[in-house]
């Protein structure tokens, strides 16, 4: 039974049943907000092991906000996701190739006109 994922279970008075493990809990709720912010942040899946990292890290960070207690705490963690989720690197564009003859031609233009 332990180490098994589980739902919350609570009897008719509220209160949990036994073999109740809030680690293994934590651990889901922590899985499915990371498979959220994959979804969102890298959907190609190409993202490098530091920003896996980072994406765990925020999953964490905004799970721990959802369940303290303490305001702070709360604000605190969501700060530090927001900031790790900040320093993903987007997909850079492959920039277009120019004609380097238009480039020598630009540059000619330019010098010309300034002196």
């Amino acid at each position: 039974m332990s180490g098994e994922p589980q739902d919350i279970v609570r009897d008719e008075r509220g209160r949990y049943k036994p073999g109740f493990n809030t680690r293994i809990t934590k651990q889901a709720r922590i899985a499915a907000r990371l498979e959220e912010l994959r979804a969102e942040y890298d959907p190609a899946g190409n993202a490098s092991a530091v920003d896996q990292n980072r994406l765990k890290l925020a999953a964490m960070h905004y799970i721990i906000a959802e369940t303290a207690h303490d305001p702070t705490v709360s604000v605190r963690s969501t700060r530090a996701a927001e900031y790790l989720l900040a320093k993903l690197r987007p997909p850079s564009a492959p920039r277009p190739a120019e004609d380097p003859a238009a480039q020598a031609l630009a540059l000619l233009l330019n010098k010309s006109g300034a002196v």
